[in-house]
Order: C-alpha cells, then sequence, then structure tokens
C-alpha cells in the first residue's frame, strides 16, 4: 500500500523562496495546525501538484509561486520534493520545478521548468543510487497516480481535495457526473466501448468498401470470361472465314487469269489506246498537281540532288537542334541553380558583414573609450607621453605596466607611512612611561608627606568653623526671619493648588487618553488583519490587472480575426458563440470538402477511362497508321516512284497490262510491216504517187513520203525489236509482281479508308470529351482546394477561438476569485485598505500626543506646585533644623578655638617639604603634557597622510581595474579578429558579386543561343515543307514533258478503234472480276478485323491477369471481416455488461460504507442517513448514470442538495470521501481532510473526531495507512490528542518576515 514519507517546500505561495520548509508524514494520523492564512493548505496542494502536476484552482498566471514583488526579486523560483513508497513497495521521489518572472508591463510570468521522477536513495536493486524514470511532466502526471495504485480522479476529488472543493460530493448534477464517472473510470471504460464500436463501425464502413471491391471484382471476373468467350467466338468465326477467303481468292485468280487471257488476245491498239487515256489523265492530274504545288512555293536554288540530300538530312538536324536545345535548358537550369545558390550564400555573407560591421564598431568604441580613460588616468597621475590617438598596444602595455608601478609605489608608500607611525607612536609610549615613572615617583613622596601634615587640614578646618561662626548669631536671626516667610508662601502654593483642581483636570486627560488608546488598539488590530491580509489584497490587484489584460488580449483577437470569422461564418465574432459557430462552419466545410472529394474523385476517374480510352484509341490508330505505313512501303518498293504517287496498284496493273499488250501488238506488227514499207516506198518514189490513196506528189512531196516511210521503218527495225521484246519481258515481270500486290492493297485501302478514319472519329470524339473533363476535374479541384484553404483558416481561427475562450474561461476565474477576495475582504468589517489604517493611526497617535503634552504640561505645573510646596516645608523643616544646629555651633565655637592653638604649634615642622615636593610635581607634569600635545599633532599629521596615501591608491585601484577590464575586452575583440574576418567577408562578397555577374552573362548567353535554336526549330515546319514543295515542282515538271513525249508517240486513231472493240466484251468479264477481288478484299479484310479484334481482345484480357485469383482471396477477405465485426459486438456487449455489475457493486460498497459513518458521526435526529443514488440516464440498461446524493428519513429519500445546512454539508462531504476513498483507494492508504470542522457544532465536530479516531484505530495496523488533517480548532486538535493516536503535531506560522514556517510539536 501506498503511502508518504516527506515534504519540501519552496517558493510556493507565502513560503520562502530562500529556504526549504520540510514536513514528514507520520502514520496512522499526521495533523497540521495554524490559524487562517498560515499556508496550512499550501500543503495539500503540493501534495496534489506532485502527485498530479495539477495546480490549485483561480492559480494561472503565476499565484501558486510565491510572489516576485514581496521577495523583491525579477525572478523567484519554486521547488515542490515528495519521497513517498510506491504500492509496489519502491521507495520513489518526485521533484517539480517552477518559476515566475516579472514581465516590464508589470505582469507575470511562470514556466514550467524541468522535473524529475526517479527511484529515491536505498534501494538495492539500484546500488543505493537514484534512477531516474522520467523527466517529462506529461509521462510523470500519468506514472505517479499508477505508482500510488489510485486512478488521478481519485487522487484530485478523494485523497487530496482542495478545501474550495471540498463541497463537489453536493455540487450540481452536471459537475457531480463529471466527478463520479472520473472516479469510476466510466470515460475510459466508455472510450473503450465506444472504440470497440468505433472501430465496428469503422470495419463495417471497410467492409461495406471490400464487398464493393469484391462486387468490382466480380464485374471484372464476368467480364474476363464474356473476353474468354469473344476470343473463342472470334476463333471460330475466322476459321470459317478463312475458309471463304481461299474460295474467293481461288475464284479471282481464275477470272484474272481468263481475263488476261482475253486481255491478250485483244488488239494491241487496246493497250495504246488505254495507255494514252492514263498518260492524259495522269498529264492533268500532274498539272493540276504542279499548279496547287507552285501556289505557296518559295524556290530554292541547286540541284534535284542537293536539295534531296537536304530533306533526307533535315530531320536529323531538327532532332539535334532539339537535343541541343535539352542541353542549353539543362545548363540554363543549372546556371540559374548556381546563381540561386551563389546570391543566398552573398545574402548570407551581407548578413555576416553587417554583424562583423557592427562589432567593428563596437571595437572601435570599446578601443576609444579605453584612450579616453588612458588620457584621463595620464593627466590625472601626471603620466606624459598618452595625450595623443590612436594609441597603440606597446603604449597602452607600457603605460599599465606604468600604472601598476605607481600603485605598487603608493601602497610601498602607506605601508612606510604605517611603519613610520608605529615607531613614532613605540617612541612617544616609551618617553611618556619614562616620565610618568617620574611623576608617579613625586606623587607618592607627597602623599606619604600629606598623611603626616593632615594635622593642618584639622588646623585649617578648625580655624574655618571657628571663622564661620562667628557670623552664626547674625545666622539664626536671618534664619528666623526666613522661616516665617517660608510658612506664610507656603500657604500661598496650598490655597492656589486647591482652586486649580489638578486631579480632575489630569484625571480627564487619563480618561481620554485611555480612550484613544483602545481606539489605537481597535485600528492596530485592524492594521494586523489588513497586514495578514496582505496576500489577498495583493492577489486582487494582480487579479484585476491580468483581469484587464486578458480582457484587452480577448478583443485584440477578436477584432483582428473578425474580418475572417465575418467572410467564413457570415456574422461578426462573439466570445460567447465563437468557438461553437467556427465548429459548426468547420462542420458544414467538412461535408463539403467530403462531397467535393467525392465530386473530383468522380471526375478524375472519367477523366482517367476517358484518358485510358482515349490512349488506347491512340494506340490503336498508331498501329493502323504504322501496317499502312508498313504495307504503302511494301507497295513502293514495288512501283515506281512516279506512279505511286497517284496511282493505285489496280491501275498500275491495268497500265502494265495495256503497256504490255502495246509491246506485243509492236513487236506483231514490226514482223511484217518493214517489207511492207520499203516495198510502199519503192512504188511510191517511181511512180510519184501515194501506194493507198494514188494521190499524185511532187518532188517536195515525195521527200516527205519517204521521210515518214524511214520513220516507221526505224520503228520496225532490228534494235527496236529487241528494245520492245525486253519491254514486253519487263511488263511481264511487273504484272506478276503487281498481281500480288492487289491483295496487300486492298488491305491498304480498307485500313486507309475504314480503318484509319474510324480511329480518327472515335479519337476526335473521345479527344473532344477530354477538355469538359478535365474542366470538370479542375473545377472540381478548384473548389475544393478553396473549402481546403477555408479549412486551414478555419482551423487557425479555432485555435484563435479555443485561446479565447481559454482565455474567457480564465477571465470568468478571475473575476470569481475578484469576487472571492472582495468579498473575503469585505467579511472583515473594514473597506479601507491598510494605507488608510496606516493614516488613521498615524492621526490617531499625534491626538494622544497632543492630549499627552496637556496632561503632562497639567502634570508638570501641578508637580512644580507641588514640588515648590515639598520644598518650602522642606526648607522650613531644614531651617529648623539650621536653627537648632546653629544653637549647637556656638557651643562648639569655644571648644575648637581651643583645640586650634594646639595643632598650630604641631603644623610647623612639615611644612616647607610639602612645598618644595608641589614644585617638583609641577616641574615633572610640564614635560608630560609637552609630549602628549606633540604626540597628538604628529599623530594627527600622520594618520592625514596614511588618509591620503590609502585614498589615492584605492583610487588607482579603481582605475587599475577599470583599464584591465577594458583591456581584457580589447583583447576579446582583437582575438577575435574581426578586421580580418569582415576583409575576408568584403572578399568574398566581391567574389560573390562577380560570380552572380558572370553568371548572369552565361545565362543570358545561353538564353540567346536558345532563342535561336527555338526560332529554328519553330521554323522547321516551313522550311521541310517548302523544300519538298520544290522537289515536288521539279519532278511534277518532268513527269509533265515525259507523259506528254509518249503521248505523242502513238497512233490513237488505231487505239480508237481497238477500244470499241475491247469495250463490248472485255467490260463484263472486268466487272465480274472486278466484284470478285471486292468480295476476296472484303473477306482480308474481315480477316484482318478479325486478327485486329482478336489482339485487342487479348490485350484487354491481360488487364484481368489472375482476376479469379483476386476475387477468391477478396471474397475470403471479406467473410473474415463479417465474422471479426460479428466477434466484436459480442466483445461490446460482454463489456457493456461488465460495466454494469462493476457499478452497481462500488455503489453498493460505497453507499454501505457511507451508511456506518452517518450514523456512527451525525449526532442530529433529522437525518437517518445519506447514500448516493445513481439513475440510468435513458434508461436501465444505459451505462451512463446521473448521480446525486440524498438523505433518507423514516424511509423517504430527498436530494440534499439545497436542504441541508452548511454543517451537514461539510459532514456528508467528509463521510462521501471517506466512503470513496474506501473503496477506490485500496492501494493507497492516504486521505487528506482539510478544515473537517468549517461550519459544524461543537457536538458534531466531538463526533466527528470520534469516529476518525476510531477509523485510525481500525486501520492503524493496515500497512501504511495515512490520515493527514489540517485544521485551526485547536479543540479539535486536542480531542485527536487525547485520544493516544498522535505523538506529534505540525503547527504552520508566519514568521516575522512574513513567511510561512513548519514546527513540529509534542501532544501535550
Amino acid at each position: 500500500m501506498a503511502c508518504l514519507n516527506k515534504l519540501a517546500i519552496r517558493g510556493i505561495r507565502s513560503f520562502d523562496d530562500k529556504q526549504i520548509a520540510v514536513i514528514e508524514f507520520f502514520s496512522p494520523v499526521t495533523v497540521i495546525v495554524g490559524h487562517n492564512g498560515s499556508g496550512k493548505t499550501t500543503i495539500i496542494e503540493c501534495l496534489k501538484y506532485a502527485t498530479t502536476g495539477d495546480q490549485p484552482p483561480n492559480t494561472r498566471g503565476g499565484a501558486f509561486v510565491h510572489d516576485p514583488k514581496m521577495a523583491n526579486e525579477r525572478e523567484v523560483k519554486a521547488q515542490v520534493k515528495l519521497r513517498f513508497l510506491a504500492a509496489n513497495g519502491q521507495r520513489m521521489l518526485v521533484v517539480r520545478n517552477l518559476s515566475v518572472s516579472l514581465k516590464k508591463s508589470g505582469g507575470l510570468t511562470m514556466k514550467t521548468l524541468e522535473s524529475i521522477l526517479a527511484l529515491a536513495d536505498g534501494n538495492a536493486e539500484k546500488g543505493g543510487k537514484r534512477g531516474v524514470i522520467s523527466t517529462k511532466c506529461a509521462e510523470m502526471d500519468a506514472e505517479i497516480p499508477s505508482l500510488l495504485g489510485v486512478s488521478k480522479a481519485v487522487l484530485e476529488n478523494v485523497i487530496f481535495c482542495h478545501q474550495e472543493d471540498s463541497y463537489w460530493p453536493l455540487a450540481e448534477p452536471s459537475i457531480l457526473k463529471r466527478k463520479f464517472d472520473d472516479i469510476f473510470e466510466a470515460t475510459k471504460y466508455t472510450k473503450a466501448l465506444d472504440n470497440i464500436k468505433a472501430l465496428r463501425k469503422e470495419r463495417a464502413a471497410d467492409l461495406k468498401a471490400e464487398k464493393e471491391r469484391l462486387e468490382s471484382l466480380a464485374r471484372e471476373k464476368g467480364h474476363a470470361d464474356k473476353l474468354r468467350a469473344r476470343i473463342a467466338d472470334l476463333n471460330s468465326s475466322m476459321g470459317a472465314k478463312e475458309l471463304e477467303y481461299e474460295e474467293a481468292k481461288k475464284e479471282y485468280e481464275r477470272l484474272v487469269a481468263s481475263n488476261q487471257r482475253f486481255y491478250d488476245s485483244a488488239t494491241k491498239f487496246r493497250d495504246i489506246y488505254s495507255k494514252v487515256e492514263s498518260l492524259q489523265e495522269k498529264k492533268e492530274r500532274f498539272e493540276q498537281d504542279l499548279a496547287e504545288a507552285r501556289e505557296n512555293l518559295q524556290e530554292l536554288e541547286g540541284t534535284d540532288e542537293e536539295l534531296s540530300e537536304r530533306l533526307r538530312n533535315f530531320d536529323e538536324h531538327i532532332a539535334k537542334q532539339k537535343q541541343k536545345k535539352m542541353t542549353e535548358d539543362a545548363r540554363l537550369q543549372d546556371l540559374e541553380d548556381e546563381l540561386a545558390q551563389i546570391r543566398k550564400s552573398h545574402v548570407a555573407l551581407t548578413t555576416e558583414q553587417g554583424k562583423l560591421e557592427e562589432k567593428l564598431q563596437a571595437q572601435e568604441r570599446l578601443i576609444a573609450d579605453r584612450e579616453e580613460l588612458v588620457r584621463d588616468l595620464a593627466a590625472k597621475h601626471q603620466l606624459r607621453g598618452y595625450d595623443h590617438s590612436p594609441l597603440e598596444k606597446e603604449q597602452v602595455l607600457e603605460f599599465t605596466t606604468k600604472l601598476s608601478e605607481l600603485q605598487r609605489k603608493q601602497i610601498i608608500e602607506a605601508d612606510n607611512i604605517q611603519a613610520d607611525s608605529k615607531a613614532s607612536n613605540d617612541d612617544y609610549r616609551e618617553r611618556l612611561r619614562t616620565l610618568d615613572a617620574d611623576l608617579q615617583r613625586l606623587k607618592h613622596r607627597k602623599e606619604s608627606l600629606r598623611e603626616r601634615t593632615t594635622l593642618q587640614g584639622n588646623i585649617s578646618e578648625a580655624e574655618r568653623d571657628v571663622d564661620a561662626a562667628q557670623a552664626l548669631p547674625a545666622k539664626l536671626r536671618t534664619l528666623e526671619s526666613e522661616m516665617e516667610d517660608k510658612e506664610r508662601r507656603l500657604e500661598i502654593i496650598k490655597d492656589e493648588l486647591k482652586a486649580a483642581k489638578y486631579e480632575e483636570r489630569i484625571a480627564e486627560k487619563e480618561s481620554k487618553y485611555r480612550s484613544l488608546e483602545v481606539t489605537r488598539d481597535g485600528l492596530n488590530n485592524e492594521f494586523r488583519t489588513l497586514s495578514l491580509q496582505a496576500d489577498s489584497r495583493a492577489k486582487l490587484d494582480l487579479n484585476r490587472a491580468s483581469l484587464k489584460t486578458k480582457s484587452a488580449e480577448v478583443k485584440n483577437v477578436i477584432e483582428i480575426n473578425n474580418p475572417k470569422f465575418r467572410k467564413l461564418v457570415g456574422a461578426d465574432a462573439h466570445v460567447e458563440t465563437m468557438e461553437r459557430e467556427l465548429d459548426r462552419v468547420h462542420r458544414e466545410k467538412e461535408r463539403q470538402r467530403h462531397d467535393l472529394m467525392e465530386q473530383r474523385k468522380s471526375a478524375d476517374s472519367k477523366l482517367s477511362n476517358a484518358e485510358a480510352e482515349l490512349s488506347s484509341t491512340t494506340r490503336e490508330l498508331k498501329a493502323a497508321k504504322d501496317k499502312l505505313k508498313a504495307l504503302d512501303k511494301q507497295i513502293k518498293a514495288v512501283m515506281d516512284d512516279s506512279l505511286a504517287e497517284g496511282s493505285t496498284p489496280d491501275e498500275k496493273y491495268s497500265d502494265a497490262k495495256l503497256q504490255l499488250e502495246a509491246a506485243r501488238s509492236e513487236i506483231d506488227t514490226n514482223y511484217g510491216a518493214a517489207q511492207k514499207l520499203k516495198e510502199f516506198r519503192s512504188a511510191g518514189r517511181a511512180r510519184k504517187c501515194c501506194p493507198l490513196c494514188t494521190r499524185k506528189m511532187n518532188v517536195q512531196e515525195v521527200g516527205v513520203f519517204e521521210n515518214a516511210i524511214q520513220a516507221e521503218l526505224d520503228k520496225a527495225s532490228e534494235a527496236r525489236l529487241v528494245e520492245v521484246s525486253n519491254d514486253v519481258t519487263e511488263w511481264e515481270q511487273q504484272i506478276s509482281i503487281l498481281k500480288d500486290l492487289t491483295s496487300v492493297a486492298n488491305s491498304r485501302d480498307e485500313i486507309k479508308t475504314t480503318t484509319i478514319p474510324g480511329f480518327e472519329a472515335k479519337f476526335k470524339a473521345q479527344e473532344a470529351k477530354i477538355p469538359s473533363l478535365s474542366e470538370t476535374a479542375e473545377k472540381a479541384l478548384h473548389q475544393l482546394n478553396e473549402v481546403e484553404q477555408e479549412l486551414k483558416e478555419i482551423t487557425n481561427l479555432k485555435q484563435h477561438a479555443s485561446m479565447v475562450a481559454k482565455t474567457q474561461t480564465e477571465i470568468d476565474e478571475l473575476k470569481r476569485s475578484i469576487a472571492s477576495l472582495e468579498s473575503e475582504l469585505s467579511a472583515t468589517g473594514s473597506t479601507r485598505t491598510a494605507d488608510d489604517v496606516q493614516l488613521e493611526l498615524g492621526r490617531l497617535s499625534d491626538e494622544m500626543r497632543a492630549n499627552e503634552r496637556e496632561r503632562q504640561s497639567l502634570a508638570g505645573e501641578r508637580e512644580r506646585l507641588l514640588n515648590s510646596m515639598r520644598k518650602n516645608e522642606s526648607d522650613i523643616l531644614q531651617m529648623r533644623l539650621q536653627l537648632s544646629d546653629l544653637k549647637s555651633q556656638l557651643r562648639d565655637k569655644d571648644v575648637l578655638e581651643k583645640r586650634i592653638s594646639d595643632m598650630k604649634r604641631e603644623q610647623t615642622d612639615s611644612h616647607g617639604t610639602l612645598k618644595d615636593l608641589d614644585v617638583q610635581i609641577s616641574s615633572a607634569q610640564e614635560p608630560i603634557q609637552r609630549l602628549q600635545r606633540e604626540h597628538q599633532e604628529i599623530e594627527k599629521d600622520w594618520n592625514d597622510k596614511l588618509s591620503r596615501a590609502q585614498r589615492s591608491s584605492q583610487e588607482l585601484n579603481i582605475s587599475m581595474d577599470k583599464l584591465e577590464s577594458m583591456n581584457k575586452q580589447v583583447e576579446r575583440q582583437l582575438r577575435a579578429r574581426i578586421g580580418r574576418q569582415l576583409k575576408e567577408c568584403n572578399e568574398k562578397i566581391e567574389e560573390y558579386e562577380a560570380e552572380i555577374q558572370d553568371s548572369l552573362s552565361r545565362i543570358e548567353s545561353v538564353r540567346e543561343v536558345l532563342r535561336k535554336i527555338e526560332k529554328e526549330i519553330s521554323d522547321a515546319a516551313t522550311s521541310m515543307s517548302n523544300l519538298r514543295n520544290n522537289l515536288r515542282v521539279r519532278k511534277l515538271t518532268r513527269d509533265i514533258i515525259e507523259t506528254q513525249s509518249e503521248i505523242d508517240s502513238y497512233d490513237m486513231e488505231e487505239a480508237a478503234r481497238a477500244k470499241r472493240v475491247f469495250q463490248e466484251r472485255y467490260k463484263v468479264e472486268k466487272d465480274r472480276e472486278t466484284e470478285m477481288q471486292s468480295k476476296y478484299a472484303h473477306l482480308g479484310g474481315e480477316l484482318s478485323s478479325y486478327d485486329t479484334q482478336l489482339k485487342q481482345l487479348e490485350a484487354d484480357l491481360k488487364e484481368f491477369k489472375d482476376i479469379n485469383k483476386k476475387y477468391k482471396d477478396q471474397l475470403v477477405k471479406v467473410k473474415l471481416s463479417d465474422m471479426a465485426n460479428s466477434d466484436l459486438e459480442k466483445y461490446a456487449k460482454a463489456l457493456d455488461n461488465a460495466i454494469m455489475k462493476y457499478h452497481s457493486l462500488k455503489m453498493e460498497e460505497v453507499n454501505d460504507t457511507m451508511r456506518h459513518l452517518w450514523n456512527k458521526t451525525y449526532q442530529g435526529t433529522d437525518i437517518d442517513g445519506i447514500k448516493i443514488s445513481s439513475d440510468p440516464e435513458g434508461g436501465a440498461t444505459k451505462r451512463s448514470y446521473n448521480y446525486r446524493v440524498v438523505m433518507t428519513k423514516d424511509q423517504v429519500e430527498m436530494d440534499m442538495r439545497g436542504r441541508c445546512s452548511a454543517g451537514q454539508k461539510m459532514l456528508a462531504s467528509i463521510i462521501i470521501r471517506l466512503a470513496l476513498a474506501d473503496s477506490f483507494g485500496q492501494n493507497c492508504g492516504i486521505l487528506a481532510l482539510d478544515e473537517p470542522t468549517n461550519a459544524l457544532d461543537t457536538e458534531n465536530i466531538d463526533a466527528l473526531a470520534a469516529s476518525l479516531v476510531d477509523i485510525i484505530n481500525e486501520r492503524k495496523n493496515q500497512g501504511n495507512f495515512q490520515l493527514i488533517i489540517i485544521t485551526h480548532d485547536e479543540n479539535f486538535l486536542g480531542k485527536l490528542g487525547r485520544s493516544d493516536v498522535m505523538e506529534y503535531y505540525w503547527r504552520v506560522s508566519r514568521d516575522s518576515r512574513q513567511k510561512s514556517v513548519i514546527e513540529r510539536h509534542r501532544f501535550g
């Protein structure tokens, strides 16, 4: 069981901050007694602070610590040290430190310093050393209650309950509920239960999300299954289509062969005509392309090969420029980063330069001050050569050395003066002793002679007596006359005293004085009371100042944050509702943020899906274009460039067949035409007429005829036939190749006309969706950012609002504290301050002094008359005695005259010797007096010299100390080498400035290069297009010329006749071929489309990789989460039932203890008993309770709050705390009662004492039981002491400095 050992207090409230007050706690009871305001309750406050870390109520702002103003200090440090035995048997030590400092504004600032929780000395396990457990206040606040074996709530509300909170069991229901909930630790259990429910709710939400995830995986699994089914269907369809494709291909090839045979058998002019038509179309197309190409053409110089080389290298050149741009961009970024770092270093060095310049100026000022001091000291001590500036270090050292030498000389001089003065004093004392010895010898001789010459005195005395006696008759007559006069005056004084009534007047003054004295005592008592209340009045002033400061602070915060508050809330901020309104707006904004986050999530999801679809379409489009390029490349590899520009493979195939037929026709024609032409030429030359039309020709026409025939013969020559035969072979090879390209061209055409436009349309449609979706997402993000910014502002305002609410709570507490202090001060019956009472005491003292002066004046006057009367009476009596004496003296006169004559004879012998001795003594006294005067003058001179030397030495020491201090400061400054540092700093700054300028110039040069590269890249498309157009124009021009030449070489009339024959038969067969070709190409396109779809489906299926495993894992996870949620529900119900059972058992235990203690203690008959009633909130099954203290009388229960007296409230509160301590403090035997007898009558005080004695006797045998009682009631102390439960008690009082002190006393 835990118990307390010792408590040390320093600087807390009225305890001295320079000394430590220690109190030891006894077992089973420790009684602390003292008058009100002595500091008893401070002990309980320190115990509570040491164990819980909580300061007493209304002590914010430093009121818990000794006031620095009272201690005449700027800062007061306080400490509370507690040594206790923990519930586990370990000796523990807790130390808590505080400090309060006085601000310039007059307010106080309190800080919590480092605290310690450690194992105390004497632990065997630790070898007698202290082992620190923690130095953090938060950890200590949690650890110490655990070590004491109770909760923090029990420590605060039961064990160490503050006097101000002692009536909490009869407080309002909300406070009572909070206290009991804390004691029962209901909050902890209900929080655990709420956490379980919150966890279950959270897990339910997670389960819902997991189920949604499961549903999503199920959908994905279904989609994957559908994809697999579609892939299987596609594979099946592709198999059927491939068979149909092969059949169509065979039929197409058969028709092509048949048409080819018909084509080949047709007239040779058919190909010529077709070829010419094709050439005409080609020429027109070339001319049209040439016109279009020349519209925006900028002609370039150079050959075709040069332009082609430039075109081939253009992309590489642009790529190099882009790479160069990236390199220059990276270089520019590096240069800008380097410039930023240099500027950062430059700024840092500039700051350092300012600091060093300031230090250098301070050093120069210090050196100037030192030189000024050197000049002043040099002028003061007459040291020359130091009146110039600046002074070198060697000169300063030389001056310091001279000053030290001068200091040493002055010390030596002072020592010499002291030595000379001592020698002079010794010589004076020796001479004085010699002279005094001579004088004493002479005096001794004179005394010896005087003893022998006393007879002369007797003679003289006798003669004087005789001489005096000569006037005795006259004196006798005079004395008798004076006696009569004195008696007459005495009668007059007596009459005057009787008439003045001095006794009555003095008695009146004394009565007034006593009245004033009583008034003064009352004022003194009031002043003492006010002095005892000095702390309260000081607290009142401090609380009022704190109230004013905090009110101004709240007003300032409200004014500063009101615009933001009005913007966010829509109304002005008020202290009472600011935090609540911000919480409301915060919740609204949180909901709005949640909605916006959902909107943004939805928009981002849609945008991501659209972008994914767009990316997929882009990939598909790129794949189609790549395939188209591959097919084009394959076609261009076969077809020549001129035809590839504007002809299809079908057209090329038709042209090739026409060319082949024309070549074959030309061969057939030329074989028989040569001989016939020769015959035509011979006949024409001989007959001078045409052999065919028999038209006559002249000589010139015959020449033309022969030339024409010769031209035809040239065409039919052997070389021409070989050339045409070669052409036939080439055309046959090309036709064979072009036949294979037909299917490739069909696939290309389908991709180009169907697939790519479809993908492009899909791409455009998807791309059109992106901006709106992106705008929606950006809008949602913008709105979300705005709401989050507002939430940040609200959070900041909530911090200010929390501070305002906290400060307002402190203001309310200050107001309550001020009202309490004012009420407490008003209860003393005086509304005056100590200064008012002091002024009243001063005025009263002045009045008392005036009254006393008047009384003393009357008493003096009375005493004067009485003295005069007494004097006259004494004089009369004396005169009577003198009269009797005179008569006696007259009788003695005759006897003396006879004795005189006898003594004169005896005196004559020694008279001469005494005269000589008197002369010698007088002579001996003169040198002694002269020596004393000389010594006084010499000693005064020595003292003056020594004083001057010491004063000069002291001044020199002060100057020396000041100079040495300045030299040390200068040396420290010089060792720091500030000048060198400043120079180095300036050099570095110049270097950095040069580097900055260099970096700026390099950055500008890089930017210029980038601008040129960017301009070249931006103009690249235009340059490349123009270059291509120039090549195209030149090629088109050549193609037009070549085509026209080829057209001119054919005989079109024969071709026209051959065409008519060919069109009648060939068109039908060709249509059948074309139809089959379309079907064949369509099937090829379908197969290609199926293949593309199959690849896409397989790619899509890859996205659902391991979907079955994921679905299975997610299903297991959902089932497990569902089972875990069911278990959590069971645990919550079990914990709820356990809380209910624990609460009912504890309440029965507490109420049984209360019933026993009340019946044993309470002496009245109006209340049979008390108990705590706990009513479930919202029904019997709820675990939240409302508590109330009820009293019973004849089986009737009534709320005790508002129906009982102050004494009953105090007794009920004590009994409730005893019962709670007994029930909830089983591991802690400590209980502190602060002023338990307040408001109790004598009978109940006696009964309470008896009950406490019984409790002590019952539990004193229990290990470590400790009852701590604080009281000001001496009778209560006596009752406890006489019960033999304690041997010692502690008394707390105030010393002469009004500091609290603790003293131990033995009872009895």
